[in-house]
Parts: structure tokens; sequence; C-alpha cells
């Protein structure tokens, strides 16, 4: 099992360095980025993001989501604003600070409707490099947060560190 992993370990990094050779053809910096972003299982969906201010980044994230009678939907944006970003010829590097908030709106058929507004700051890093010609941006940020969590019965504020990483294609 172990030979298997690093089988596919290597498999998939040789190909992406060799997916990587185009990036000299390709132009990494692009105005608009689309892919996953998440804080923690609770805050987290598909997210879109603006470039074309930099070094000022806007962020948003979203998730709707119905199975039965539960609802689980969440809807967040966030600014960034890069402290370092050094471009070279095969990639990006970004380091930013990032004020985030965030709506989490949860319906469970046996516990009662949870409302959550969160907010935080966080300092990250972003490396952006080519893939097959296609800018592709990974990131990860930890921060401290604070909110507010509600029911029909009761609110209690929340507050801690949370960890949050994500995926973009660029174009």
């Amino acid at each position: 099992m172990t030979r298997l992993i690093s089988c596919l370990i290597c498999l998939f990094l040789g190909v992406t360095l060799s997916f990587s050779v185009k990036a000299q053809e390709t132009e990494l910096t692009k105005d608009y980025g689309i892919g996953f972003q998440g804080a923690t299982p609770a805050f987290g969906g598909i997210s879109f993001r603006y470039c074309g201010l930099a070094p000022v980044y806007l962020q948003t994230v979203g998730r709707f989501m119905r199975i039965d009678q539960e609802t689980d939907h969440v809807l967040g944006a966030g600014v960034s604003y890069a402290i370092f970003e050094k471009q070279r010829r095969w990639n990006i590097a970004r380091l930013y600070f990032t004020l985030e908030g965030g709506w989490r709106y949860k319906k469970a058929s046996e516990l009662p409707t949870t409302t959550t507004l969160a907010g935080g700051l966080a300092f990250g890093g972003e490396l952006v490099f080519s893939l097959g010609g296609i800018p592709l941006g990974l990131n990860v940020a930890i921060g401290q947060g604070f909110g507010r969590e509600s029911t029909s019965t009761e609110s209690k504020p929340l507050a801690g560190v949370y960890v949050g990483a994500g995926v973009h294609a660029y174009f």
C-alpha cells in the first residue's frame, strides 16, 4: 500500500513538473480566479477572487446546500492586502493579511436552526504557478476569528484560531 501511494505521488509530481514547462509561455498575473476556499469545514465553498486591484485582493465564498429537510448555507467575503509579492519566471509568491467575514445558516431536522455570524483577521501566503498553461494558486492562512452563534433558544459568543486553505485557477 505504501509503495502504491509513493508511486502515485511520484506520478503526480512528474505530471505537474512536465506541465509546468509551459510556465514560460503563460502569463501568471490574471484578474480573476475561481476555486475552492475553506476555513474549517464550517465555513467554506466555491470561491471567486478579483485580483485587478493588486496588491489588494477581493474574495467571496459561498455554499448553498439542501439535502432532504436539512439546509446548510454559507456566504463570506474578504479583503486581502499583499505585504510581500515576488514574481519569478516560474511562479508568484505572496504573503498577505486578510480581513474576512462570514454568515452561516444551518437547519437540521432534529436540531434547532443555527445562525452564525463571524469575522476575523488572518495572515497567509499564496503560491501561483502554471499547471498545463493554467495559472493555479494554492493558499493557506491562519488567523483569529470571533463571532456569535444564535439558535431559537440561546445566543453564545465564539472566538478561536482558524486555519483556512484554498486552490484557485486564474483566468
